[in-house]
């Protein structure tokens, strides 16, 4: 299965994370400031495990941003 990245924002309070998945599932996150969000990044940034699962339960709370419209 390819791993893909994407960006997730908090509905509610608007923090962003870049997610690493696999089959759907999220294996990676990191939190990062909104100004710093730009697609071509995503494969470079340091994902942690740790929470992974935490983002994996609560993805309905966040929607998907795309990285080419946000800066």
């Amino acid at each position: 299965m390819p791993v893909v990245y994407e960006y997730w924002q908090h509905r509610a309070i608007g923090e962003v994370w870049a997610v690493k998945l696999r089959a759907g599932r999220v294996i990676g996150a990191t939190q990062i400031s909104r100004a710093d969000v730009n697609e071509e990044l995503l494969p470079y940034l340091a994902y942690r495990t740790d929470d992974a699962a935490d983002l994996q339960k609560r993805q309905d709370d966040f929607k998907r941003i795309d990285g080419r419209r946000v800066a």
